[in-house]
């Protein structure tokens, strides 16, 4: 009886480590949702790929038509009439997935793609709770080119116009200045269109540029351009060096969200520290696809607290090899990182266990 008890402890302790490491190790995925009325949305998602319940994801060849469904929803408590319309997608600032507004287009690949979708409704007007099938039919240019398209398919409130007073006090002085405000929300799902042939994956560092500088700190702007025909992430390094680039002075890791593909977008970067008064140089060396991109040698002035980007005046700076070490440094230096966490977790879990088993001891030596 003693050895089977004795079991139990030690299965406890064990089962009670693992469940320590593992709850480190494995990183906690959260989903959280805008409180919002009206939604839109597929029917369904394709099989084994339960995320496309959240967008429309399509495999065609050029030429293609064929029809398919969303379905918008009303989960306030009023009655709401909405604006439907196809859309062209757009890389938002910091990247991502975005739509244009309506009749706009958007300047990259996916540009046009909103004539690909007619819906069978523009407006629709949904009691509370109710639900609303739209069809809608996709028509693929039979001389479009091979690559990663996005549409949109949109809904919007009808325009609220507000009134709001420029100040405080009583809104019916004749006095005070009023302006009036539309107001529109709006929601959209995305339609990813994967026409075969050649994938391409390109990269460009257009420019890098202070956006603000202040007590706080800085902020760094860097544009980039997806020249391939594929959607693109990408992960590297900022790297501030002083003007002979014999000192790097500051090196932050980068992780870049998505860029459609046609697309420039900035993307900004902190700093929590400003720069003194001085000369430096900038640069960025990034990751995609198993390429690298680089922009080196972009001369920075401070003078007074003010700066002045002085474009290129260094080429080169740093070799092939010396680009592989940032890559290999950061790799390592977070793979120890998170094995010292495990590490360290393990023995707590094991540490706590064995407090546990020694408490039961003493209180079966009493008994």
């Amino acid at each position: 009886m003693k050895m089977s008890r004795s079991l139990r402890k030690v299965n406890f302790i064990l089962v009670f480590a693992v469940l320590m490491v593992l709850s480190i190790i494995i990183p906690v995925a959260a989903q959280t949702s805008a409180n919002i009325s009206f939604g839109i949305r597929p029917t369904k998602a394709l099989e084994g790929q339960e995320e496309t319940f959240s967008y429309f994801s399509y495999h065609l060849s050029p030429g293609t038509i064929f029809t398919d469904e969303a379905l918008v929803l009303n989960d306030g408590d009023e009655l709401i009439t909405l604006k439907i319309y196809a859309a062209d997608g757009v890389t938002p600032q910091n990247g991502g997935t975005d739509f244009s507004k309506a009749g706009e287009e958007s300047l990259g690949m996916s540009r046009g793609t909103q004539a690909w979708i007619a819906l069978s409704a523009t407006e629709v007007t949904l009691a509370p709770a109710e639900e609303r099938l739209i069809p809608f039919q996709v028509s693929v240019p039979a001389d479009v080119a091979a690559g990663q398209y996005v549409a949109g398919l949109v809904v919007e409130t009808l325009p609220d116009e507000q009134s709001l007073d420029s100040g405080e006090g009583n809104s019916d002085n004749p006095d005070e200045a009023q302006f009036a405000v539309k107001v529109v929300r709006r929601v959209g799902v995305a339609a990813v269109f994967d026409i075969p042939g050649e994938q391409v994956a390109g990269l460009a560092i257009e420019d890098i540029s202070l956006y603000q500088q202040d007590d706080e700190g800085s902020i760094f702007a860097i544009d980039l351009k997806n020249t391939g025909n594929i959607f693109l992430q990408s992960q590297g390094f900022f790297i501030v060096t002083d003007r002979n680039a014999e000192r790097v002075i500051t090196t932050t890791p980068l992780n870049f969200d998505t860029i459609l593909p046609g697309d420039t977008i900035s993307f900004f970067v902190p700093r929590s520290a400003r720069f003194a008064d001085g000369k430096y140089l900038l640069s960025i060396v990034l990751e995609y696809e198993g390429k690298r991109a680089t922009l080196e040698g972009i001369g920075m002035n401070i003078k007074n607290g003010q700066h002045q980007i002085e474009g290129q005046v260094f080429d080169n700076i740093f070799t092939p090899e010396e680009i592989e070490v940032f890559f290999e440094t950061e790799e390592k230096g977070s793979s120890f990182v998170w094995m010292l966490i495990a590490g360290v977790s393990f023995l707590l879990a094991l540490g706590v266990g064995g407090f546990v088993y020694w408490a039961g001891g003493k209180k079966e030596k009493r008994a």
